[in-house]
Protein backbone atom coordinates (compact mmCIF):
# COMPACT_ATOMS: atom_id res chain seq x y z
CA UNK A 1 0.00 0.00 0.00
CA UNK A 2 1.38 3.50 -1.25
CA UNK A 3 2.39 5.70 1.59
CA UNK A 4 0.02 8.84 2.40
CA UNK A 5 2.97 11.25 1.47
CA UNK A 6 3.69 8.65 -1.92
CA UNK A 7 0.00 9.18 -2.59
CA UNK A 8 0.02 13.46 -2.48
CA UNK A 9 3.10 13.70 -4.56
CA UNK A 10 1.50 11.09 -7.36
CA UNK A 11 -1.85 13.24 -6.88
CA UNK A 12 0.11 16.68 -7.30
CA UNK A 13 2.36 15.20 -10.46
CA UNK A 14 -1.22 14.27 -12.06
CA UNK A 15 -2.30 17.91 -11.40
CA UNK A 16 0.52 19.01 -12.79
CA UNK A 17 0.49 16.88 -15.81
CA UNK A 18 -3.13 18.27 -16.87
CA UNK A 19 -2.30 21.79 -18.37
CA UNK A 20 -1.80 21.59 -21.89
CA UNK A 21 1.90 22.61 -22.87
CA UNK A 22 0.43 25.45 -25.69
CA UNK A 23 -1.40 26.71 -22.62
CA UNK A 24 0.89 30.31 -20.86
CA UNK A 25 1.98 29.77 -18.05
CA UNK A 26 -0.57 31.31 -15.50
CA UNK A 27 1.74 34.66 -14.73
CA UNK A 28 1.74 35.57 -18.25
CA UNK A 29 -2.06 35.28 -18.76
CA UNK A 30 -3.47 38.12 -19.73
CA UNK A 31 -7.16 38.31 -18.43
CA UNK A 32 -8.87 41.32 -19.40
CA UNK A 33 -10.32 43.53 -16.25
CA UNK A 34 -13.52 44.83 -15.96
CA UNK A 35 -14.24 48.42 -16.82
CA UNK A 36 -15.08 49.80 -13.64
CA UNK A 37 -12.25 47.94 -12.00
CA UNK A 38 -10.13 50.53 -9.44
CA UNK A 39 -6.30 51.27 -11.27
CA UNK A 40 -3.83 48.83 -10.02
CA UNK A 41 -1.60 50.41 -6.54
CA UNK A 42 1.81 52.35 -8.02
CA UNK A 43 4.38 49.89 -6.47
CA UNK A 44 6.36 51.82 -3.92
CA UNK A 45 10.21 52.04 -4.58
CA UNK A 46 11.81 49.64 -1.34
CA UNK A 47 15.13 51.45 0.22
CA UNK A 48 18.01 49.14 0.88
CA UNK A 49 19.42 49.38 4.36
CA UNK A 50 23.11 48.02 4.74
CA UNK A 51 23.09 46.60 8.68
CA UNK A 52 26.56 46.51 9.76
CA UNK A 53 27.18 44.23 12.42
CA UNK A 54 30.02 45.61 15.67
CA UNK A 55 32.84 44.34 15.44
CA UNK A 56 32.84 43.14 18.79
CA UNK A 57 36.07 41.61 18.94
CA UNK A 58 37.92 44.70 18.24
CA UNK A 59 36.15 46.27 21.19
CA UNK A 60 36.87 43.44 23.47
CA UNK A 61 40.35 43.53 22.50
CA UNK A 62 40.86 47.22 22.91
CA UNK A 63 38.93 47.48 26.32
CA UNK A 64 40.40 44.11 27.75
CA UNK A 65 43.15 46.37 29.93
CA UNK A 66 40.34 48.68 31.45
CA UNK A 67 38.19 45.66 32.39
CA UNK A 68 39.55 44.01 36.08
CA UNK A 69 38.53 41.77 38.71
CA UNK A 70 37.49 42.31 42.41
CA UNK A 71 37.90 39.70 45.24
CA UNK A 72 37.16 40.56 48.51
CA UNK A 73 37.31 38.74 52.01
CA UNK A 74 34.06 39.00 53.94
CA UNK A 75 33.45 37.97 57.53
CA UNK A 76 30.10 36.91 58.33
CA UNK A 77 30.94 36.09 61.85
CA UNK A 78 31.50 32.10 61.66
CA UNK A 79 34.65 32.12 58.95
CA UNK A 80 35.91 34.36 56.10
CA UNK A 81 33.77 34.67 52.89
CA UNK A 82 35.28 35.46 48.94
CA UNK A 83 33.53 37.80 47.46
CA UNK A 84 34.03 37.60 43.22
CA UNK A 85 33.01 40.61 41.09
CA UNK A 86 33.73 42.95 38.08
CA UNK A 87 35.39 46.90 37.44
CA UNK A 88 36.54 49.04 35.24
CA UNK A 89 39.39 51.63 35.14
CA UNK A 90 38.57 55.03 35.23
CA UNK A 91 41.33 57.04 36.52
CA UNK A 92 45.45 56.34 34.49
CA UNK A 93 46.81 56.18 38.01
CA UNK A 94 44.73 53.32 39.28
CA UNK A 95 40.93 53.68 40.27
CA UNK A 96 38.11 51.50 39.90
CA UNK A 97 34.18 51.81 39.85
CA UNK A 98 32.59 48.72 40.37
CA UNK A 99 29.63 48.03 42.62
CA UNK A 100 28.54 48.89 46.28
CA UNK A 101 27.53 45.72 46.62
CA UNK A 102 30.25 44.16 45.33
CA UNK A 103 32.56 45.56 48.56
CA UNK A 104 29.56 46.14 51.10
CA UNK A 105 31.14 44.41 54.59
CA UNK A 106 34.20 43.83 52.65
CA UNK A 107 37.61 43.19 55.33
CA UNK A 108 39.99 42.58 52.00
CA UNK A 109 39.49 44.18 48.92
CA UNK A 110 42.02 42.93 45.93
CA UNK A 111 42.33 43.89 42.33
CA UNK A 112 43.27 41.60 39.45
CA UNK A 113 44.49 43.16 36.17
CA UNK A 114 44.03 41.90 32.99
CA UNK A 115 48.11 40.75 32.92
CA UNK A 116 47.29 39.07 35.71
CA UNK A 117 48.40 40.96 38.56
CA UNK A 118 46.48 40.84 41.26
CA UNK A 119 47.18 44.35 43.56
CA UNK A 120 45.54 45.64 46.83
CA UNK A 121 42.82 48.20 46.91
CA UNK A 122 41.29 50.36 49.55
CA UNK A 123 37.21 51.15 49.09
CA UNK A 124 37.35 55.49 48.33
CA UNK A 125 33.83 56.00 48.42
CA UNK A 126 30.87 53.69 48.41
CA UNK A 127 27.14 54.37 48.17
CA UNK A 128 24.18 51.41 48.84
CA UNK A 129 21.85 54.37 47.36
CA UNK A 130 22.99 53.95 43.93
CA UNK A 131 24.96 50.99 44.39
CA UNK A 132 28.34 52.27 43.05
CA UNK A 133 32.37 52.37 44.74
CA UNK A 134 34.97 53.80 44.13
CA UNK A 135 37.85 51.84 44.83
CA UNK A 136 42.24 52.76 44.56
CA UNK A 137 44.63 50.71 43.90
CA UNK A 138 47.56 50.45 46.25
CA UNK A 139 50.46 50.92 43.92
CA UNK A 140 52.28 53.93 42.11
CA UNK A 141 53.52 54.39 38.37
CA UNK A 142 50.59 52.61 37.17
CA UNK A 143 49.49 53.80 33.50
CA UNK A 144 45.95 52.29 33.11
CA UNK A 145 44.11 52.99 30.18
CA UNK A 146 40.46 54.41 31.86
CA UNK A 147 37.25 54.16 30.01
CA UNK A 148 35.03 56.45 28.20
CA UNK A 149 31.25 56.62 30.04
CA UNK A 150 28.58 57.26 28.16
CA UNK A 151 26.60 61.00 28.81
CA UNK A 152 23.60 59.42 27.57
CA UNK A 153 21.08 56.28 27.80
CA UNK A 154 21.56 54.04 24.69
CA UNK A 155 18.23 53.26 22.75
CA UNK A 156 16.25 49.34 23.01
CA UNK A 157 17.36 47.06 20.57
CA UNK A 158 21.12 49.06 20.64
CA UNK A 159 23.62 46.56 20.20
CA UNK A 160 25.91 46.12 23.56
CA UNK A 161 28.39 43.82 25.24
CA UNK A 162 29.00 43.02 28.63
CA UNK A 163 32.52 42.56 30.13
CA UNK A 164 33.69 41.30 33.26
CA UNK A 165 34.80 38.17 35.20
CA UNK A 166 31.57 35.77 36.64
CA UNK A 167 32.76 32.86 37.93
CA UNK A 168 36.05 34.65 38.58
CA UNK A 169 36.93 32.69 34.69
CA UNK A 170 38.89 35.38 33.94
CA UNK A 171 38.36 38.35 31.14
CA UNK A 172 34.57 37.16 29.79
CA UNK A 173 32.44 38.83 26.93
CA UNK A 174 28.78 38.52 26.13
CA UNK A 175 26.67 40.73 23.28
CA UNK A 176 22.81 41.05 23.52
CA UNK A 177 20.40 44.46 22.90
CA UNK A 178 19.42 47.20 25.20
CA UNK A 179 16.13 45.32 26.23
CA UNK A 180 14.45 48.32 28.28
CA UNK A 181 14.82 51.54 29.96
CA UNK A 182 13.81 52.68 33.21
CA UNK A 183 13.69 49.64 35.16
CA UNK A 184 13.39 50.12 39.09
CA UNK A 185 13.86 48.02 42.31
CA UNK A 186 10.37 45.66 41.69
CA UNK A 187 11.62 44.99 38.48
CA UNK A 188 14.09 43.61 39.89
CA UNK A 189 12.55 40.95 42.04
CA UNK A 190 13.20 43.02 44.70
CA UNK A 191 16.75 41.81 45.84
CA UNK A 192 17.88 42.16 49.07
CA UNK A 193 21.77 43.55 48.33
CA UNK A 194 19.71 46.98 46.86
CA UNK A 195 18.41 49.63 48.80
CA UNK A 196 14.37 49.71 48.13
CA UNK A 197 14.34 53.63 48.11
CA UNK A 198 17.61 53.93 46.18
CA UNK A 199 17.55 56.25 42.77
CA UNK A 200 17.50 53.10 40.40
CA UNK A 201 16.44 53.30 36.82
CA UNK A 202 17.90 50.20 35.32
CA UNK A 203 19.10 49.37 31.83
CA UNK A 204 17.82 46.00 31.46
CA UNK A 205 19.61 43.91 28.67
CA UNK A 206 19.92 40.03 27.53
CA UNK A 207 23.33 39.78 27.34
CA UNK A 208 24.27 36.66 29.60
CA UNK A 209 25.21 37.93 32.84
CA UNK A 210 26.59 35.97 35.88
CA UNK A 211 27.80 36.16 39.09
CA UNK A 212 31.00 37.74 39.17
CA UNK A 213 29.99 40.08 36.52
CA UNK A 214 28.79 42.56 39.43
CA UNK A 215 30.27 45.93 38.37
CA UNK A 216 31.96 45.17 34.96
CA UNK A 217 31.05 47.68 32.23
CA UNK A 218 28.27 47.10 29.66
CA UNK A 219 29.50 48.82 26.44
CA UNK A 220 28.27 49.59 23.18
CA UNK A 221 29.72 49.54 19.50
CA UNK A 222 31.96 52.08 20.21
CA UNK A 223 33.40 50.83 23.45
CA UNK A 224 32.00 53.55 25.93
CA UNK A 225 30.55 52.50 28.62
CA UNK A 226 26.76 52.38 28.93
CA UNK A 227 26.31 51.32 32.27
CA UNK A 228 27.94 49.35 35.18
CA UNK A 229 26.24 45.84 35.10
CA UNK A 230 24.02 45.00 38.65
CA UNK A 231 22.05 42.64 38.85
CA UNK A 232 20.24 39.61 37.35
CA UNK A 233 16.46 38.35 38.25
CA UNK A 234 17.06 35.21 39.87
CA UNK A 235 13.44 33.49 38.44
CA UNK A 236 13.75 34.75 34.95
CA UNK A 237 16.22 33.55 31.53
CA UNK A 238 18.17 36.61 29.89
CA UNK A 239 17.27 39.60 32.10
CA UNK A 240 19.94 41.59 33.67
CA UNK A 241 20.47 45.28 34.69
CA UNK A 242 23.02 47.35 34.78
CA UNK A 243 22.99 51.19 36.56
CA UNK A 244 23.17 53.42 33.69
CA UNK A 245 26.38 55.90 33.16
CA UNK A 246 24.94 59.14 33.37
CA UNK A 247 24.73 58.20 37.40
CA UNK A 248 28.53 56.42 36.88
CA UNK A 249 29.53 60.31 35.88
CA UNK A 250 27.32 62.33 38.64
CA UNK A 251 28.86 59.68 41.15
CA UNK A 252 32.74 60.55 40.03
CA UNK A 253 32.19 64.02 39.44
CA UNK A 254 30.75 64.27 43.06
CA UNK A 255 33.25 61.89 44.88
CA UNK A 256 36.35 63.49 42.76
CA UNK A 257 35.22 67.46 43.85
CA UNK A 258 33.51 66.68 47.09
CA UNK A 259 34.90 62.89 48.51
CA UNK A 260 31.26 61.97 48.38
CA UNK A 261 27.98 61.79 46.79
CA UNK A 262 25.64 64.51 47.96
CA UNK A 263 22.15 62.97 48.02
CA UNK A 264 19.32 65.21 46.42
CA UNK A 265 15.62 66.08 47.42
CA UNK A 266 12.81 67.91 46.32
CA UNK A 267 11.08 68.72 49.77
CA UNK A 268 7.74 65.79 48.37
CA UNK A 269 6.58 62.70 48.97
CA UNK A 270 5.04 60.92 45.81
CA UNK A 271 3.86 57.51 44.37
CA UNK A 272 3.28 55.87 41.65
CA UNK A 273 0.14 56.89 39.33
CA UNK A 274 0.06 53.99 36.65
CA UNK A 275 -0.70 54.05 33.15
CA UNK A 276 -4.46 54.93 34.26
CA UNK A 277 -3.48 58.14 36.19
CA UNK A 278 -3.09 60.16 33.12
CA UNK A 279 -5.25 59.00 29.85
CA UNK A 280 -2.58 58.22 27.25
CA UNK A 281 0.93 57.71 29.03
CA UNK A 282 2.54 54.94 30.35
CA UNK A 283 2.57 56.49 33.85
CA UNK A 284 2.93 59.37 36.13
CA UNK A 285 3.95 60.74 39.51
CA UNK A 286 1.67 61.73 41.87
CA UNK A 287 2.48 64.28 44.88
CA UNK A 288 1.00 63.18 48.39
CA UNK A 289 2.70 65.37 50.27
CA UNK A 290 4.56 69.00 49.98
CA UNK A 291 7.79 69.86 52.50
CA UNK A 292 6.76 73.83 53.01
CA UNK A 293 10.37 74.70 53.48
CA UNK A 294 11.37 72.42 51.00
CA UNK A 295 12.21 72.68 47.06
CA UNK A 296 8.76 71.78 46.32
CA UNK A 297 6.92 74.24 47.99
CA UNK A 298 9.08 77.15 46.82
CA UNK A 299 8.44 75.70 42.93
CA UNK A 300 4.87 76.30 44.18
CA UNK A 301 4.02 72.36 43.94
CA UNK A 302 0.76 71.06 45.67
CA UNK A 303 -0.53 67.63 47.02
CA UNK A 304 -2.40 66.05 44.08
CA UNK A 305 -0.30 67.55 41.35
CA UNK A 306 1.03 64.67 38.71
CA UNK A 307 4.71 64.78 37.26
CA UNK A 308 4.56 63.59 33.82
CA UNK A 309 8.21 64.78 32.67
CA UNK A 310 11.64 65.86 33.78
CA UNK A 311 13.82 67.70 31.66
CA UNK A 312 11.40 66.78 28.59
CA UNK A 313 11.88 62.77 29.81
CA UNK A 314 8.35 60.80 30.66
CA UNK A 315 8.52 60.23 34.53
CA UNK A 316 6.08 57.01 35.13
CA UNK A 317 7.53 56.20 38.38
CA UNK A 318 8.78 57.55 42.05
CA UNK A 319 12.10 56.34 41.18
CA UNK A 320 12.63 57.36 37.80
CA UNK A 321 12.00 61.16 39.32
CA UNK A 322 14.35 60.24 42.26
CA UNK A 323 16.69 58.88 40.03
CA UNK A 324 16.29 61.52 37.28
CA UNK A 325 16.86 64.25 40.13
CA UNK A 326 19.93 62.67 41.37
CA UNK A 327 21.47 62.73 38.34
CA UNK A 328 20.79 66.63 37.51
CA UNK A 329 22.38 67.30 41.37
CA UNK A 330 22.36 69.64 44.10
CA UNK A 331 21.69 73.08 43.02
CA UNK A 332 20.78 72.29 39.47
CA UNK A 333 17.76 73.74 37.92
CA UNK A 334 15.14 71.12 36.48
CA UNK A 335 11.90 71.66 34.88
CA UNK A 336 9.12 69.75 35.55
CA UNK A 337 5.71 69.29 33.55
CA UNK A 338 3.03 69.31 35.85
CA UNK A 339 -0.92 68.59 35.63
CA UNK A 340 -3.16 70.13 37.87
CA UNK A 341 -6.86 69.06 38.10
CA UNK A 342 -8.16 69.37 34.08
CA UNK A 343 -5.91 71.76 32.98
CA UNK A 344 -3.24 72.07 30.70
CA UNK A 345 0.15 71.03 31.55
CA UNK A 346 2.52 73.36 33.12
CA UNK A 347 5.95 73.86 33.28
CA UNK A 348 7.82 74.37 36.79
CA UNK A 349 11.34 74.60 38.17
CA UNK A 350 12.51 73.19 40.95
CA UNK A 351 15.89 73.38 41.88
CA UNK A 352 16.68 70.23 44.01
CA UNK A 353 18.55 70.62 47.12
CA UNK A 354 21.17 68.49 49.69
CA UNK A 355 19.36 65.49 51.58
CA UNK A 356 20.28 65.95 55.28
CA UNK A 357 22.58 62.60 55.40
CA UNK A 358 25.54 64.56 56.31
Amino acid sequence: MASRGALLAAGLAALAGCRRVEDPPLAQRTVPAPADAPAPPVARAVESRTVVVPDFADVAARLAPSVVGVVTKVSDGRGTLRGLGSGMVVTAGGQILTNEHVVARASEVQVTLSDGRRIPARVVYADPMVDLALLELAAGGLSLPPVELRPDQPRPGTWIMAMGQPFGLGHTVTVGVVSGLGRDWDDLGRPADLARDGAWSFIQTDASINIGNSGGPLVDPDGRVVGVTTAVRADGQGIAFAVPSPMARRFLEEVWTRGYLRHTRLGIRAEDAGPAGVEGRAGAVRITKVDPEGPGAKAGLEPGDLVLAADGEPVTSAAALAYHTQVRGVGAKMALSILRGDGPPRRVLIVPAQAPDR
